[in-house]
Parts: structure tokens; C-alpha cells; sequence
């Protein structure tokens, strides 16, 4: 029996030992934690004054003194616009990519003698609009034709408008009068043709990549000044050349636009 006493006793003996590892676990993270409390006080108050003093400032709106010249404050600092260059037309964004070509635009309209009714402006920073209107330098009441005085005008623009990678709309308007045509049954007709001829014009004597031209007929059901006075008359009677933010639509593959002789479109 006594021997059978000592072999359990000698089988629980090891266990005795077991609060070993359980208070050397403690008084090492004991000495962590004292580590950590020591490394706590040495730190430079100074850093921690400057922290508050900063958070203030932010919660508050006072001024920032430390880390900043005297005269700066924590508000909104308003940024200067990139420069834009004569480069091109790629990464920029849309707004300035317009607002360089309106410029360059305006500038090129400015050195011909007949400018007529032309302006440029920038519309809601995504189209540019070009306004050819109210004079008989760009179209004769009733008439698609381009006048000399407008083709030299386009040809003067057109080096700006091939700079562009997106879709230029060419809109045509006319005004509300009677017509009297033998060649345009209606305002659809005359107002479609002075957009197509302004097309065509810039794709093919100006060198416009046909693929980023659109011609819409407004005709006159889309007035942009209320037809109640001769001058408004007039400004009716014009085309707009819209550059868009927008790439063209469709494959842009396209062959020749002159059918072959003996076969139709």
C-alpha cells in the first residue's frame, strides 16, 4: 500500500510545479507593462502641447502659429489653375481643354476682317459653342449657301477644331418666316443643309476627321432668341459648331463618301 501511495504521489508532482508558468507569464507582462509606462513618461511634452494646440485650432478656427509662417491660418487655401499649354489636348480635363480652344478660337476669329456676329463661349464647362449668326456674312435669308467672307472664317478655325478627339455637333437654325424656296420645301430642309454644308466643308477642305462631325437640323422649332424683331430674325438664322466633352459615337469606320458611278446610297 505504501508503494502505491508514493507512484501517485510521484504522479502529481509535476503538476505542483504548474503555478510556475502561470506566474512567469504574469511578471513578464507585468514587465512589459512597466516598459511601456516608462517609455510613456519620457516623451517630450512639448510634442504633446503642440497636438492640442493643433486640434484646437481645427475644432475652432483659430489661427495655426506653430509649424506655419505667422500670417497662415488653417482655412481653405484657393489653388491657382494649372497653366495650360499648346500641347495638346490629351490629359487635360474637359474644362480646360475648352477653355484653351475658345481662346485660341477667338483669337483666330479676331485677325479676320469679316467676323461678323461670331462669338465663343464655354457652356456649362462641357461644350464649347461656336455661333455663327445674325449677318449676311455667313448665309443670305433662304439660302444653305456658304459665303466666301464664312469659309474663310472656318478655314481659320478649323486648325483648332482638329485638335479635338471628340464629337463636334454642327447645329443649323432658321427663324420662324415664311419660306420661299424652290430648292427647301421646309425650315428641316434649309436648316439641315446649312448644317451639312458646314460639314462638309470642314471635313473636306479643311481636313476635319469626318468621324467627329454631326450635322443636326434645328430648323425652327428651336429658336434661341424669340422671333419678335428683325435683329432677333436674324440671329435665328445662323449655325452653331458645338464641340462636346464627349467621344463620337459609333465604329468611326467608314469608307469614301462619293458612291461609285451607277450605284446609289
Amino acid at each position: 500500500m505504501l508503494d502505491e501511495a508514493r507512484e501517485e504521489g510521484s504522479e502529481h508532482a509535476p503538476s505542483s510545479e504548474r503555478w510556475l508558468l502561470t506566474y512567469a507569464d504574469m511578471i513578464t507582462l507585468l514587465m512589459v507593462f512597466f516598459i511601456v509606462i516608462y517609455s510613456f513618461s519620457k516623451t517630450d511634452e512639448a510634442k504633446y502641447q503642440a497636438i492640442a494646440l493643433s486640434l484646437h485650432a481645427a475644432l475652432s478656427g483659430a489661427a495655426l502659429t506653430r509649424g506655419l509662417p505667422n500670417d497662415a491660418t488653417n482655412a481653405m487655401v484657393p489653388l491657382s489653375p494649372q497653366p495650360t499649354t499648346d500641347q495638346a489636348l490629351g490629359p487635360q480635363p474637359a474644362n480646360t481643354l475648352l477653355q484653351t480652344m475658345a481662346q485660341k478660337i477667338a483669337q483666330s476669329l479676331q485677325t479676320q476682317s469679316q467676323q461678323g456676329e461670331a462669338t465663343v463661349q464655354v457652356v456649362t464647362g462641357t461644350a464649347l459653342d461656336i455661333a455663327f449668326q445674325g449677318d449676311a456674312v455667313y448665309f443670305e435669308s433662304a439660302s444653305a449657301a456658304l459665303t466666301p467672307e464664312f469659309r474663310q472664317l472656318l478655314t481659320a478655325i478649323a486648325p483648332v477644331l482638329k485638335q479635338s478627339p471628340d464629337a463636334i455637333e454642327v447645329e443649323g437654325f432658321t427663324n420662324d418666316l415664311p419660306l420661299h424656296s424652290t430648292e427647301y420645301a421646309t425650315a428641316w430642309e434649309l436648316s439641315s443643309a446649312r448644317a451639312t454644308n458646314v460639314v462638309r466643308f470642314l471635313a473636306e477642305d479643311c481636313g476635319v476627321p469626318p468621324h467627329q462631325l454631326e450635322a443636326i437640323a434645328m430648323g425652327q422649332w428651336h429658336p434661341l432668341y424669340a422671333n419678335d424683331s428683325a435683329s432677333n430674325l436674324a440671329l435665328n438664322r445662323s449655325v452653331h459648331i458645338v464641340v462636346t466633352s464627349t467621344p463620337p459615337v459609333g465604329l468611326n469606320e467608314g469608307g469614301s463618301d462619293v458612291a461609285p458611278p451607277g450605284r446609289g446610297v
